[in-house]
């Protein structure tokens, strides 16, 4: 059986994407058009169509869901209801934040030449945004993108991950039935080429990427653009002798398996204090062993196939080198074909790449540290990341902790998995650039645009 033909969304309509160079230049030049009449719309205007779809999303969690497994059979229908839970709430948080205002004073009268004046600082689109997505949030991901974009103005090309295009499409179709503007939203799932030459548009002036390493590449590309950043990371946990290991091991198995392990945040390394190691590394254990891997459409599976071979045999070869140079797999360790079983390694040391590179699979590594100075110079080694855990009881201990982890945040009593959307956030180092989040990504993508009123003194 043929593959379906890929279909791309612009103009508000389904059209096949039979001539990618025709159809790139319809959507790219709508948008250019749509941008300045975006400016009509009120704050208003903007977070009742934030709110419609939310609302459009929560009428058929059940069915979406079904149809991202579908699509994804990578990402697990737990997962997926998941996702659609946590794009909601973008959406609600972010109609919040619209009715609030992005808006800004600055006061003047601060300097005697400014006596009598008043300045707004208004947030003013760059223009249209090159909007590139990942396969492992093909909803989440592209709500994080489009929601601030409704909510302050830019005009929206999306690239989604060429794994998962039919979400990117559906999702478009019911933004622009909630009633933004047909042109002001496309998709286009073209191939690196084309993704390029979209980069390279100066009609696409703001470009936000969530991926890998190509990031950077895209940077280097549009050196004159303001250009936005999530990577990935090789997220780690600090545990303290004092930490509740009962909300230890709930977080980072949490943390550490959602989405099958494939998550930019996912819990990969936790450095125990050797006063608590050997306990945690048996809790974690015998949690790890009850999580159940299999088809990802089964409602109870928690951990589901890898997204391609090549993912399988780069997760089980980095398991075998930890592995041969003195890790233990205190479970899991297996796989078949794409089905990694959920993976527990204790013993593990900094020559080995499970602490240095990132997995993006179901496997969590326990290293022994003998001081949490240690962790925090083994967490650092890495060269930034989004976001990291610490667990302990003593505040203080936890605040100078979180003072020098190299982290875009730090989750006091929580794994680095931990997030919430009206979070700014992003890396540090090689893990991105910039932030999202609801207020972050409407500051992304703007700019200050300042108004000074000068009164005359007096009735």
């Amino acid at each position: 059986m043929s593959p379906e033909p890929l279909e791309a969304f612009v103009a508000g309509r389904r059209t096949p994407l039979t001539d990618p160079a025709a159809t790139i230049e319809a959507a790219v030049a709508g948008a250019a058009a749509a941008q300045h009449g975006l400016r009509a719309l009120s704050s208003a205007d903007r977070a009742a169509i934030l709110d419609r779809i939310g609302v459009a999303l929560a009428h058929d969690v059940e069915r979406l869901a079904d149809e991202l497994v579908a699509e994804a059979p990578f990402l697990t229908r737990g997962d997926m209801v998941l996702e659609i839970e946590r794009a909601i709430d973008v959406l609600t948080l972010t109609a919040a934040a619209t009715r609030e205002g992005f808006d800004e004073l600055v006061n003047l009268e601060g300097s005697t030449r400014g006596r009598n004046a008043i300045g707004i600082i208004k947030r003013v689109p760059h223009g249209p945004m090159l909007a590139i997505t990942a396969f492992n949030g093909p909803v989440l991901i592209a709500v994080h993108k489009i929601a601030p974009a409704i909510a302050t103005g830019p005009a929206t090309i999306l690239k989604p991950s060429p794994r998962v295009p039919r979400a990117a499409v559906s999702l478009a179709e019911l933004v622009v039935a909630s009633g933004w503007p047909a042109d002001a939203l496309a998709v286009l799932p073209v191939g690196n080429e084309e993704t390029m030459q979209l980069v390279a548009d100066p009609r696409l002036p703001f470009i936000s990427f969530t991926g890998g390493d190509f990031g950077w590449a895209i940077k280097d590309a549009a050196p004159r653009k303001h250009v936005h950043l999530e990577l990935g990371g090789v997220g780690a946990t600090l545990v303290a002798p004092d930490a509740d290991l009962d909300e230890v091991v709930e977080q980072c198995v949490l943390g550490g398996f959602v989405r099958s392990g494939q998550a930019c945040l996912s819990v990969q390394r936790i450095y125990a204090h050797t006063e608590i190691h050997d306990e945690l590394v048996e809790r974690l254990g015998a949690r790890v062993a009850q999580l159940k891997a299999g088809d990802a459409a089964s409602p109870d599976t928690q951990v589901g196939p890898l997204v391609d071979d090549a993912s399988a045999e780069r997760v089980t070869a980095m398991v075998a080198d930890a592995v041969e140079q003195g890790a233990r797999v205190v479970c899991g360790g297996t796989a078949e074909e794409r089905l990694v079983q959920p993976t527990l390694l204790s013993e593990t040391g900094p020559e080995m790449r499970v602490l240095r590179n990132e997995i993006f699979g179901p496997v969590i590594a326990v290293a022994r540290i003998s001081d949490m100075a240690e962790g925090v110079r083994e967490t650092n080694t890495i060269g930034g990341a989004l976001l990291a855990g610490v667990f302990t009881q003593d505040i203080d201990l936890a605040l100078s902790l979180a003072d020098e982890l190299d982290a875009g945040g730090v989750i006091i009593n929580g794994s680095n998995a931990f997030r919430i959307d009206t979070m700014p956030f992003g890396g540090t180092g090689r893990s991105g650039f910039g932030r999202e989040g609801v207020r972050s990504m409407v500051f992304e993508m703007t700019a200050p645009k300042v108004i000074v009123v000068r009164r005359r003194p007096g009735l």
